[in-house]
């Protein structure tokens, strides 16, 4: 099996990529990243995203709202993710999920949307990837209730007794540059103590941006900074680490329950 880089959660369809889009993809080739899911979080987007896949194959796309647009989410734009969801180029739908870091005033109406996203998923067969923020027990509760299909915990920073509970659910969990911080213990424990074959790795750029280049930008090109990290905790070659990432991202995304 080849081995290389992928990145499991990227944004490289906002903004602060559009112009020199091109680029961004020729550094992340350069670093061996040749897989890239595109999270797109609204119809432009995914819009934006279906289109540069025509022109690099090994673009995923990834579709659903996240729980901070809950209040800009129409009956149409439900109508429209249904409508869509079925396409094979979409991969999973989100990211979905709660997040009460920013406002929790709005906790029945997050819960109410990201249920029906599952719902969703659950008729369409499409594993979902999860946004849980400052919720992490209504996520936990949702997900066991209504979780259907695959599910994967992206940017996790839980304790490990929750990433427990997840595993045992069969669940999968993403890691992001925040591994690389020197005061991630917990996040560093969590990502040496994981099923290795429920683990994943990501950028979540323009976020959260690897050690050593933390303070810049972040780009999937990156995630090589996560998997190399990764792999020095796991005590595993970066070779035997991409392969089982590799067949991860594979089993998880691309192949039917």
């Amino acid at each position: 099996m080849e081995s290389y880089w992928f990145d499991s959660h990227s944004h490289m369809n906002d903004d602060p990529f559009l112009e020199g889009f091109d680029e961004y993809i020729s550094r992340a080739l350069e670093s061996n990243v040749r897989r890239i899911n595109l999270i797109c979080l609204n119809r432009a987007q995914l819009e934006y995203a279906l289109k540069k896949k025509e022109t690099y194959p090994f673009l995923d796309a990834t579709f659903g709202y996240h729980p901070e647009d809950v209040d800009k989410v129409s009956e149409e734009d439900i109508r429209y993710l249904e409508s869509v969801i079925d396409d094979p180029r979409i991969i999973a739908l989100g990211e979905i999920g709660l997040d009460y870091y920013w406002v929790s005033d709005n906790k029945e109406k997050q819960k109410e949307l990201f249920i029906r996203q599952i719902e969703i998923a659950n008729r369409a067969n499409k594993p979902i990837v999860i946004h849980s923020r400052s919720a992490a027990q209504d996520s936990f509760d949702i997900l066991k209730q209504y979780a259907g299909t695959k599910v994967l915990l992206h940017c996790f920073g839980e304790s490990n007794e929750m990433m427990r509970e997840y595993l045992r659910l069969g669940y999968y969990v993403s890691f992001t540059g925040v591994l690389t911080f020197k005061n991630s213990k917990n996040v560093q424990h969590n990502a040496a103590t994981a099923d290795i074959d429920r683990i994943m790795i990501e950028t979540d750029c323009p976020y959260m941006t690897p050690v050593p280049l933390r303070g810049q930008q972040n780009e999937s090109s990156y995630v090589r900074y996560v998997g190399e990290f990764l792999a020095n905790l796991r005590q595993m070659s970066v070779e035997d680490l991409q392969r089982q990432l590799i067949a991860n991202y594979e089993r998880f995304f691309h192949e039917e329950d």
